[in-house]
């Protein structure tokens, strides 16, 4: 298989892994990936100090956003350019959906 042949070069060449990230066209995730979206949330949880279940809904709607983007921007024009949406640091996103206390809100 074209992606066993694949991973053993890189095993042997560069000494690291590759892991296909499938997805399918309803936003689901093909099993390496899902093992993917797992090892990352779960170390990005423990670095933050978050909870693992919120951020792996976070980079599951991250994925899912940015996947339609291109596909809707790919779709009527062809890609021209560099894109310039602005996204933010790892360390300035909270993954906790719960909003602060607003002036506003009675106690």
């Amino acid at each position: 298989e074209k992606k066993d042949l694949y991973e053993e070069r890189v095993l042997q060449s560069e000494k690291g892994s590759f892991v296909p990230l499938v997805f399918t066209t309803s936003a689901g995730m093909g099993p390496l990936c899902t093992v993917f979206v797992d090892r990352v949330s779960e170390m990005i949880a423990d670095h933050k100090k978050e909870a693992k279940s919120q951020v792996k809904n976070h980079i599951r709607t991250r994925f899912r956003f940015d996947l339609l983007r291109s596909t809707l921007m790919i779709a009527p024009r062809g890609i021209r350019g560099r894109s310039t949406a602005q996204h933010l640091e790892l360390q300035d996103v909270s993954f906790n959906l719960i909003p602060q206390k607003t002036s506003f809100e009675v106690s």
